[in-house]
């Protein structure tokens, strides 16, 4: 079920990195580390929908970590792997409420069913409570600008409506937590909200995955699976960067919108839904029409209640109450004590371009909260004094001075070699890199697949 998140805990760093590559190609959000120490705090954090851990690995204690868990009433599954079956352990551990137990080494045909099986049962779990979950933790959207302000009053007006919904601004404005702050305004409140990332999965699957299949249906399909439109039914389905679904997809999707019925793939009879769509883009969805990548007609059909989100740096009164929020947010979550900011501090940040938006911003305040000697954060703390913003990427001083000092390079050049020196520093975990340097893991996918078609 591609869209959720997926908390690994190995130490080694080579098949750490397998199973975050595995399950990012499958579509799942993956966060990963080489120790348990944080790990209940970074489920409750991230919204951990199921954690994959080896209960050998350093400060991961699997007797206590599923106490915590069920005492914190999370909704998590956990999935444990040991490298010998020690069944008085395994028992004890499944009693706890884990889901499974598997030996190494784990073929990953049958860890892709125990998250399959992991994340069903997690559905069943939610379905009776869904209520009470969704008037739970509430969507906050820290804003004073008054161009935020009217969005987001007129994203209340419309929330009780019908109508599709077409966010529109750059990565990292916070798309998604509009999308979410409709859900939950609306009557639907308390039915699910369904997300997919429409750039995350390749044509074929994303198909599947949309609309669903019949048994059957291709190589492989072994039973009928049930499509995002499906699961949203009587809710809200969030397309995320639908300007990247490929054309004859997007016929697919306009018949949904125009008929409320889906085809199955290999499916005769259509099937009725009743599913309210938020789209997203951080493109030009206009020229994306002109130049024959989106659908017209689509485009018309999505846009009946149009938000463009403004970048940060056009909203640079709001820096103050952000800082303020993510440092108390990342004090809270990591244990630290830092009060606030230096003037040096925060006039280092009212100069920088934030090309990568409040993600940009959250991630330096919490590096800089980590890395803080005294109660105020000061301006060394950001680490971003001296370095050009490369798409909301930022990189160690020693990288910058090494590269930019020695020869001449391109801004892209110096990009591409930040990216590679990140990943080596990061043994190839992507998750762990796309951190380091300030962006989505769904960024720094498609910049190397850029790079490696360019060369």
């Amino acid at each position: 079920m591609p869209g959720h998140r997926i908390f690994i805990i190995l130490e080694n760093p080579k098949e750490r990195m397998e199973y975050v590559r595995f399950f990012e190609d499958l579509g799942y959000f993956v966060d990963a580390a080489p120790n348990g120490s944080d790990a209940v705090s970074c489920v409750i954090e991230k919204k951990t929908d199921m954690v994959i851990a080896d209960v050998a690995t350093p400060g991961f204690f699997a007797v206590e970590f599923l106490k915590k868990v069920d005492e914190a009433h999370i909704s998590c599954q956990t999935i444990l792997l040991a490298s010998e079956p020690v069944v008085e352990h395994a028992v004890q551990l499944m009693k706890l409420g884990a889901l499974d137990y598997l030996v190494k080494p784990v073929e990953m045909e049958q860890l892709e069913l125990s998250a399959k099986r992991a994340l069903a049962v997690l559905k069943q779990k939610k379905n009776p409570k869904r209520a009470s979950l969704s008037s739970g933790k509430k969507v906050k959207i820290i804003a004073r600008d008054k161009e935020i302000q009217k969005l987001l009053a007129l994203a209340a007006r419309v929330a009780n409506s019908s109508a599709s919904v077409f966010i529109q601004g750059e990565s990292g404005t916070g798309k998604e937590l509009f999308a979410k702050f409709i859900h939950e305004q609306s009557d639907r409140r308390d039915q699910p909200f369904v997300a997919i990332n429409c750039a995350a999965l390749p044509e074929n699957l994303l198909e599947s995955e949309l609309f669903g299949h019949e048994k059957g249906a291709f190589t492989g399909a072994i039973s009928r699976k049930t499509g995002k439109f499906e699961l949203a039914h009587k809710g809200t389905l969030f397309l995320d960067e639908i300007t990247e679904m490929q054309f004859h997809l997007q016929a697919k999707l306009l018949r949904v919108l125009q008929e409320k019925v889906v085809d199955r793939v290999g499916g005769i009879e259509p099937v009725d839904v009743d599913v309210r769509l938020i789209a997203t883009t951080n493109r030009d969805a206009k020229k994306a029409v002109e130049n024959g990548e989106f659908r017209e007609d689509l485009f018309y059909r999505l846009n009946t209640i149009p938000l463009v989100i403004p970048p940060l740096r056009n909203r640079r009164g709001d820096l103050g109450i952000l800082c303020e929020f993510f440092v108390q947010k990342y004090c809270k979550i990591d244990g630290r004590d830092v009060k606030g900011m230096t003037k040096q501090a925060v006039s280092l940040l009212n100069d920088h371009p934030f090309s990568g938006n409040v993600r940009e911003l959250e991630n330096i305040i919490h590096r800089a909260v980590l890395l803080a000697d005294s109660d105020l954060i000061e301006p060394e703390d950001l680490m971003i004094d001296g370095i050009e913003s490369t798409g909301g990427m930022s990189a160690p001083d020693s990288f910058v001075d090494q590269d930019c000092e020695t020869q001449s390079v391109s801004l892209k050049e110096m990009e591409q070699k930040m990216i590679y020196t990140t990943l080596d520093q990061t043994d190839g975990n992507r998750t762990h890199a796309a951190k380091i340097l300030g962006i989505s893991v769904r960024t720094l996918r498609n910049k190397l697949n850029e790079y490696k078609e360019n060369n």
